[in-house]
């Protein structure tokens, strides 16, 4: 019996836990059922957390900086450098990945093994409005860190030639003379190398996730497999018909998303449509409503991180949508009129809900996406698409189909030349006044009136964005915005679409804000000129100097060459009115210094920007006025300077 007492303690404590929880369970089942569903999601959570952690401080802390990986991913290939995603081979950290810089790299390939030598910290984003979040993508696809291949000698272990590999390099050669070939290799084999005009124009076209495999490509494939399959009913005398063709259209969705690398959104997508097999094959009649229930659930004790991701929440709501729409508005006349008609509400309705749900998790929308939509989901999904999938087959297998090539690249050209267009025009409309949780009330009311009053709620849905966007009618508010920025210091000062940029790069900083870092803010807040640009002006010697740029058109610029832009003037000649606000220029009597103090109303807003100990000194023993309402801390609060004596001279209500 000794050998089982260590046991018996936990054991009894699990079986008089369950004793306690059955009256409960026959009490409030869907209670317990939805907190013991919450308790396997924290512990999927806390367990797959701890192996990021574990991985994370290994990769970080060895003291062998040689380290095993795979190229997993095609490299994105910079002037400066080669940006690649791999995959850790051996030690604590196999299975996760890195993100690598590589500078004058020898020629790379997905599936190829290296041992290399690596300078890595951990994943680091800036949090601002529009950005990339790298910290939220990092637990989401494995990323335990980032950093740079050190010069040096390298050993490539292991060239593998995939049949992936091959087929793509099939597609390539395929698709190579075509003006459409940027949209057939995303589509083809998930290889997305856009141009920055392409994202721009999918963006303000609302049409981005028809560039990517998604979940609407794998239903694709799975629905046409399926209509194909009811062809044979009558020719083939199978037994169990049904249930083959259902794994027969699973087997081609999942050879899709292989060929896409299981990319999230295919993987998500895969799953949901194997359990779609599961109940079709078992004959188990099971609701939308609680199919969807369980699709999240599984989704996320799979992978809870994926909550941590926007396009997760808006996979599964647009299903939950397009579920609520069938039930809602089930085709019930069968005539080419009725399914025209059915067909524009079905897409209006669909449309709507889905331009509320990206107000909620993007903060604006597109007014094309209602057209756009309508013109080019049902085109591609009926023209395009198919075809694309019909020479993606046949150049897999090796057989010569350049004139169905020729005919695909004909039918993606309406949507190529729609996003040219679209690129070029400001139609990316923020919804910056309002705050989520009005639009969050709107969109249940929305909601429960689609579910008792379809007639009412199709009425107040195109109601609800006019609402929406009515806070860009009036004139809008200054707003202050202190944006992460590293190093620097970046303080955007905007009004409806009109910005003032002030740039306090650090001493050390050899070149110009990223554009990746300003771009994304200034869209996502629908800025589209910069009336003034104050900046620190960044040169190879030791003296530099602030400049003022003035009418700086974003979309005609390069946001990361200030420096190089004609028409500099000096921090001094910012004029002294600019709209309804003052500024003023506390120089301090320092030259590398552009203290700026901004008066909005009954408002004062002190920016210091780089000072040194002198220039501080100097502002705290002068005699002109440097008392402000709001402070923005100088150098980024670094304590060399903002001294006790220049907070009391100021005398904010606020420091940042």
């Amino acid at each position: 019996m000794s050998l089982f007492l260590p046991i018996v303690p936990p054991f009894f404590s699990i079986f008089f836990g369950i004793l306690f929880l059955l009256p409960f369970v026959w009490r409030w089942p869907l209670l317990m059922m939805f907190i013991l569903g919450a308790g396997c999601f924290m512990a999927s959570w806390s367990w797959q957390y701890q192996q990021y952690q574990t991985a994370r401080h290994a990769i970080l802390n060895a003291t062998d900086s040689t380290v095993i990986v795979r190229v997993n991913s095609q490299p994105k290939v910079y002037p400066e450098y080669t940006q690649l995603s791999a995959t850790v081979l051996r030690g604590p950290a196999a299975g996760f990945k890195l993100s690598l810089r590589w500078q004058q790299p020898p020629t790379l390939a997905v599936g190829q093994q290296w041992r290399l030598r690596l300078q890595l910290k951990p994943v680091h984003g800036y949090a601002n409005p529009g950005g990339f979040n790298r910290e939220n993508y990092g637990l989401v696809d494995g990323v335990v860190a980032a950093g740079h291949v050190i010069a040096g000698r390298h050993t490539l272990l292991k060239q593998h030639d995939s049949v992936r590999q091959r087929i793509v390099a099939r597609v390539e050669h395929a698709i190579e003379p075509y003006r459409t070939a940027s949209l057939l290799r995303a589509l083809a084999v998930g290889e997305r190398d856009f141009p920055p005009w392409l994202w721009q124009g999918a963006q303000h076209a609302g049409l981005g996730h028809l560039l990517a495999i998604s979940g609407l490509h794998i239903g694709l494939v799975f629905g046409w497999m399926l209509w194909l399959g009811s062809w044979s009913k009558g020719l083939l005398a199978v037994k169990r018909q049904q249930q083959l063709v259902l794994l027969l259209a699973l087997s081609a969705a999942l050879l899709y998303a292989w060929l896409a690398s299981f990319a999230i959104p295919t993987l998500r997508a895969s799953i949901g449509l194997a359990i779609l097999v599961i109940c079709r094959s078992q004959l188990l009649k099971t609701s939308l409503s609680r199919f969807w229930l369980l699709l999240v659930a599984l989704l996320l004790l799979i992978m809870p991180f994926w909550s941590l991701s926007a396009s997760f929440w808006l996979s599964v709501l647009a299903v939950a949508i397009i579920f609520l729409a069938m039930w809602r508005y089930p085709l019930t006349q069968f005539h080419w009129p009725g399914r025209l008609r059915w067909f524009l509400t079905f897409h209006l309705m669909l449309t709507l809900l889905m331009t509320l749900l990206g107000i909620i998790l993007f903060g604006g929308f597109s007014p094309l996406m209602l057209v756009s939509n309508l013109l080019f989901v049902p085109w591609c999904s009926l023209v395009a698409i198919p075809l694309l999938l019909l020479s993606l087959l046949l150049t897999a297998l090796g057989f010569p189909v350049a004139g169905l090539w020729q005919l695909t690249d004909s039918a993606f050209l309406p949507l190529l030349w729609w996003l040219e267009r679209s690129a070029q025009l400001p139609l990316w409309v923020p919804v910056v006044q309002v705050s989520g949780t009005a639009v969050a009330l709107l969109a249940a009311v929305l909601l429960v009136l689609l579910i008792f009053a379809r007639k009412a709620a199709l009425m107040l849905l195109p109601l609800s964005l006019l609402l929406l966007t009515g806070s860009t009618i009036h004139s809008p508010p200054w707003q202050i915005h202190l944006l992460d920025s590293g190093q620097r210091q970046l303080v955007l000062l905007q009004r409806g679409r009109r910005a003032v940029l002030y740039d306090a790069a650090p001493a050390q900083a050899s070149q110009d804000i990223a554009a990746d870092q300003l771009q994304p803010v200034l869209h996502q807040l629908g800025i589209h000129q910069l009336d003034y640009v104050l900046f620190r002006q960044q040169r190879s010697e030791r003296s530099r100097f602030w400049a003022l740029q003035r009418n700086y058109a974003v979309s005609r610029h390069n946001l990361a060459g200030f420096s190089q832009q004609p028409g500099e003037e000096l921090c001094a000649q910012l004029p002294a009115v600019y709209q309804d606000i003052r500024f003023e220029i506390l120089t301090a009597g320092a030259s590398d210094s552009c203290i700026l103090r901004i008066t909005i109303g009954p408002w004062r807003v002190l920016i210091p920007g780089n000072i040194d100990q002198t220039t501080e000194h100097a502002l705290v023993s002068g005699n002109s006025d440097v008392a402000a309402d709001i402070l923005i801390l100088a150098n980024n609060g670094s304590a060399a300077v903002n001294s006790l004596p220049l907070i009391q001279r100021v005398r904010p209500a606020l420091a940042l």
